[in-house]
């Protein structure tokens, strides 16, 4: 882009010389020219001078080819996973580089030779979920070293000094996060104006930044309502599990009236939960909630057996993410100093009609932002007005209601 820009400049600084030589002659022979006339003309060339070096820096054309690497698995049938994926797809292509995908486990050590591989595939920038702080400072060193930009998505840096360290690296653009603890404080006292005093909840894994987090949040939140935590379960990957660890909360727990899944990696974990609660006759009398919105919600929500949930993040975040990353790889970064950190919204879900409208509109063949849209709005390339602070105010509307009215 700098060279772009300096060849223009120099292109005109050489016109104007060619000019002046080839004009003195004339001049001896010319009427003399007027002070305003010489002002007004002086002014014209500057605009058009100006106006020039802006069309052929932003808002003409594509920027030059590039690939965005990143880790997904996508084998999965998952309708949240697939948007994930197409939510950074979108963003990618919207200032026309290509996607590379490649398979992962989304463990630390797979995500370390995932970024491995995306490099010697001549990657220009990568996004990745962090499975852990501790992994930063390796990908950074593997980046730096290739010259690859690289960007995190759902996650924030909790260990001050990585975050130190990675902040301070030219290679990192950034990424989004959500306010995990205080979504999970919200969710709790939430599902405590609706009756709750003794809940039982479910996360992904002690260790994992966001689940850390959550937890902190949930005790934080049973602690403002008067609500006790009885149990808190980790690492459940299938249904058997699930099932299981619900009818043991049911034995152990009588007086359990809540349940909430912080977080999960289990398929179909929801309907999992209201079947063994149904199973045992608990259905509708125990109230459940869940931050990540899932797909079956509404069914739930209709019969009264599910309750509340926060969510909509896994759509937005990896877009905003691949935007923060895109504009850095082709030279328009959102923010010209350090890196672009923006920190996405939870939406709350209620109703049936909400969770329709969240299956459609956010689950569906159309993304949350559209690729016109996104390219409008959020790729500076394309206007030099867009910014980290313009993106921010974008997002202080987004909700289940404002993507239905955009795209319904």
């Amino acid at each position: 882009m700098k060279k772009r820009l300096l060849a223009v400049v120099l292109s005109l600084t050489m016109t104007a010389g060619l000019l002046m030589g080839c004009g003195s002659a004339a001049e001896e022979n010319a009427a003399p020219e007027t002070e305003e006339a010489r002002e007004t003309g002086t002014e014209t060339e500057a605009a058009q001078a100006a106006q020039e070096v802006a069309e052929n820096v932003q808002g003409t054309g594509d920027p030059e080819p590039f690939k965005i690497g990143f880790p997904w698995d996508t084998s999965s049938t998952d309708p949240t996973w697939i948007s994930i994926y197409d939510s950074v797809k979108v963003a990618v292509e919207a200032a026309g580089g290509e996607l590379v995908n490649v398979q992962t486990d989304l463990s630390a050590d797979d995500l370390i030779n995932n970024v491995s591989e995306l490099i010697s595939r001549d990657c220009d920038g990568i996004l990745f979920m962090p499975a852990s702080d501790s992994m930063l400072p390796t990908v950074d060193a593997m980046c730096a070293e290739a010259g690859v930009y690289w960007g995190t998505m759902f996650r924030t840096i909790s260990d001050e000094e990585i975050r130190e360290q990675v902040y301070a690296s030219e290679w990192f653009a950034g990424g989004c996060n959500e306010n995990d603890e205080e979504c999970a404080a919200n969710v709790v006292k939430t599902m405590a104006s609706m009756g709750v005093e003794n809940l039982c909840c479910i996360n992904i894994a002690k260790g994992d930044t966001s689940s850390d987090l959550r937890d902190m949040g949930a005790a934080k939140g049973a602690e403002e309502a008067g609500v006790k935590i009885l149990n808190t379960t980790y690492d459940i990957a299938v249904t058997t599990d699930m099932t299981k660890t619900i009818e043991s909360y049911i034995a152990a727990y009588p007086e359990m009236d809540g349940i909430l899944l912080l977080g999960t990696y289990c398929d179909a974990a929801l309907p999992t939960i209201e079947k063994a609660l149904s199973d045992h006759n608990k259905a509708g009398e125990v109230i459940v909630g869940r931050i990540d919105f899932d797909s079956t919600m509404g069914e739930y929500l209709e019969a009264g057996s599910f309750h509340v949930s926060y969510g909509g993040q896994q759509q937005i975040d990896p877009l905003i993410s691949s935007v923060i990353l895109v504009n850095k790889v082709i030279g328009t970064p959102l923010e010209e100093e350090g890196p672009c950190i923006i920190i996405t919204p939870y939406l709350e879900l209620t109703t049936a009609e909400e969770s329709t409208q969240f299956n459609e509109f956010f689950l569906g063949d159309t993304t949350v932002y559209t690729k016109e849209e996104i390219k409008e709005s959020m790729i500076r390339f394309y206007d030099p007005n867009v910014t980290k602070e313009s993106v921010e105010k974008l997002l202080e509307g987004f909700s289940i209601a404002d993507v239905v009215e955009r795209h319904g």
